[in-house]
Parts: C-alpha cells; sequence; structure tokens
C-alpha cells in the first residue's frame, strides 16, 4: 500500500470519528444527525473516485471512441498467480478535424488473444514510425468485407492481429498529410 493511501484512510478515519463526537455531543434532531452521515458517507466515494482518477493511473474506463495511439504495453495474464492481463493504450482523443487534442491519457483493456494480437500489430507499426489513429471497433454485424477498390494510400489500411475475432478497437494507419504544392523559388 502506498503512503498516499494509508494518509487518505486516516483522514476518513478522523472524519468519521470526528462526525460520530459531533453526533453524540450535539442536540440536533435524528434526522439532521443521519443526513449528515448519509452526506459524508458519499463524499467518501466522490472524493476517492476523484483522487484514483487524479493519480494517472490507467483507467478501465471505454477508450474514447475516435484516437491517436501514441503507445501500448501489455501485460499477459498470470497463470501461477490467476491474475488477469491487461493491456495498457496511452491515446489523445481526436477532435472533430481528426488532430489529436487534450493531454494523453492512459487506458486499460482486459487482455484477450485477440486484443494482443490486434495491440501487438499496432505497436511493431509504431516501432516502425507509423502515425496509428484508433477507433471502437464498429463489429456489431461481424467480419468486414473487403473493399471491392484498394486505396492508393495506406491511410485505409487497418492494423489488425492474426485472430479470427475481431477486438472491441482498430487502429487505422494516418494519411499523410496533403501539403500545398512549393512554389519555384530561386
Amino acid at each position: 500500500m502506498t503512503p498516499a493511501v494509508v494518509l487518505l484512510s486516516v483522514a476518513y478515519a478522523a472524519v468519521a470519528a470526528l462526525l460520530l463526537t459531533l453526533n453524540l455531543a450535539t442536540r440536533y434532531a435524528t434526522w439532521v444527525k443521519m443526513l449528515a452521515i448519509v452526506l459524508v458517507t458519499g463524499l467518501y466515494g466522490v472524493s476517492w473516485g476523484a483522487w484514483n482518477g487524479m493519480l494517472g493511473w490507467a483507467t478501465p474506463a471505454q477508450l474514447p471512441a475516435d484516437f491517436r495511439l501514441l503507445w501500448i504495453v501489455m501485460d499477459e495474464p498470470d497463470k501461477q498467480s490467476h491474475e488477469p492481463g491487461y493491456i495498457y493504450f496511452w491515446v489523445r482523443t481526436l477532435d472533430e478535424a481528426g488532430l489529436p487534442s487534450g493531454p494523453p491519457r492512459a487506458h486499460r483493456v482486459r487482455w484477450s488473444e485477440e486484443a494482443a494480437e490486434t495491440a501487438q500489430a499496432a505497436l511493431d507499426a509504431l516501432e516502425e514510425g507509423e502515425l496509428l489513429n484508433g477507433r471502437i471497433g464498429r463489429n456489431l454485424v461481424g467480419e468486414r468485407e473487403a473493399p471491392d477498390d484498394e486505396a492508393d494510400y495506406a491511410g485505409d489500411a487497418s492494423i489488425t492481429g492474426a485472430g479470427g475475432e475481431r477486438p472491441p478497437f482498430e487502429f487505422l494507419r494516418v494519411p499523410p498529410p496533403s501539403l500545398p504544392p512549393k512554389s519555384g523559388v530561386m
């Protein structure tokens, strides 16, 4: 346990003891005392959730709908200790224009063979210097069929693993930026 968790637990116990002392020593109506207990108990949950969000730990919340993938770390399940494995994604949300916006955020997804294969393929592409955007998989009907005509750039190329079932996310190579033509300067 980290010292911050111990200090926070001691602070919670101190507030509870103070509330108990005030409830025993005052002549407020019973409903006022009960309301104070309910409010303080509710504030414990709210402050704990807010504190965990500020720590920088990977959030188990769902990945954003569209995001720029910055890095991936995979921890496989440990069969000996029966601890589940996780895949950690470091991402930035994409705005309406498809550009990364806001600070990076770490997300945690439960480890599965399909997700690990897709994540490994994306990690390999990142190590080769590719920029990747990600999105929540839209595979509600089943496997996506191949398009009739192939695109001439890598922007439509999906990075997926070798598994038959698709994970709940997918990665796409970012197409090269379209730059205006250079003027003939001499």
